[in-house]
């Protein structure tokens, strides 16, 4: 019979995590199936988690049940200790849930669960890799700990704007009270108005894998995407897919503030790439080269500026239980 290793974030979605957990338990006694759980209990604790189990278990095929939100399952990437030998399920409960909307994930997760104990044989899933060439200290104020030189993605990677969005919705004290009233998303609303008119625009160089060396002015971000929502369902590279061996970029520079109110919402429906100043490509890699350091974010989560990136994908790394 095979065994199930549940890492569980009971704080995603403002405290849902625990409440969809007791459900899934229930299931899982009334079905007799064999499995353990971890808790987590502060920001890395997942990591850490999932490096214990991986790394104790290195010489078997792991099934590992992810329960948390968009962070909480990158954060277990991080952890893996080998990923050919480990089977990744994920029970979304997050406020953004990416990941979940690209793959059409059920809404129920008692169903989710179900099908995820009926695998036989995982989806392979491409997996995208982050490596700052260089970094600064502004984030170790947050307690993250020390900066490591290199993240997985399953989601996205983004530089500029949106990552700058995303390390300050982190630092929100109004965060948790919004999601708990199911008006999560309008802290990232009211940040990005304030981005918009008064974030950083440097100019930027950006290298793609077949030599292009494409000169960036007024940038407001570049993301590479491995799925095709972000940002709690922005379709910035509306065509990419997870298990095509490439990454979808998208970047938006050169253009007004008033010009980027009216086109960066068109992302929800992926219409703002018909607009000039949205470019988009698909590589296998690319680096970011900017003339000053920007906010660096993987699946939302944030850790540091840099102003010399490095994106790559990893094709078909990701062994997934749905």
């Amino acid at each position: 019979m095979a065994k199930y290793y549940f890492v569980v974030n009971p704080m995603s979605g403002s405290g849902q995590g625990a409440e969809v957990y007791k459900k899934a338990e229930a299931y899982l006694k009334g079905h007799n199936v064999q499995y353990e759980t971890v808790f987590s209990e502060r920001a890395g604790h997942v990591a850490e988690l999932v490096s214990k189990i991986t790394s104790e278990h290195k010489n078997e095929i792991i099934n590992l049940i992810i329960l948390g939100g968009d962070g909480t399952l990158d954060e277990a990437l991080q952890g893996v200790y080998d990923f050919s030998r480990v089977n990744i399920g994920y029970i979304p409960t997050g406020s953004g849930n990416d990941f979940a909307r690209a793959l059409v994930f059920s809404p129920d997760p008692t169903v989710t669960l179900k099908r995820i104990l009926s695998v036989t044989e995982p989806k392979i899933f491409d997996l995208g890799k982050l490596e700052y060439l260089n970094t600064t200290s502004d984030r170790t104020k947050l307690g993250k700990g020390e900066i490591k030189p290199e993240r997985f993605f399953d989601v996205s990677c983004g530089i500029g704007f949106e990552a700058a969005i995303c390390e300050r919705a982190l630092e929100s004290k109004s965060k948790v009270f919004l999601n708990k009233i199911k008006l999560g998303k309008l802290i990232y609303v009211l940040i990005s108005l304030k981005l918009i008119f008064g974030g950083q625009r440097p100019s930027v160089k950006l290298k793609l894998d077949d030599g292009r060396e494409i000169s960036l002015k007024k940038l407001r971000f570049v993301v590479g995407m491995n799925t095709c929502y972000e940002g709690g369902g922005y379709k910035f590279c509306p065509d990419a897919v997870p298990d095509d061996g490439y990454l979808d970029v998208c970047t938006v520079s050169d253009i007004s503030s008033l010009g980027a109110l009216t086109v960066i919402p068109k992302a929800s429906k992926g219409t703002h790439v018909n607009n000039k100043h949205v470019k988009t490509y698909r590589v296998k890699s690319y680096e970011v080269i900017s003339d000053e350091p920007l906010w660096v974010h993987t699946d939302g989560e944030v850790y540091t500026k840099s102003s010399h990136i490095r994106v790559s994908v990893m094709p078909g790394i990701l062994r997934f239980l749905m």
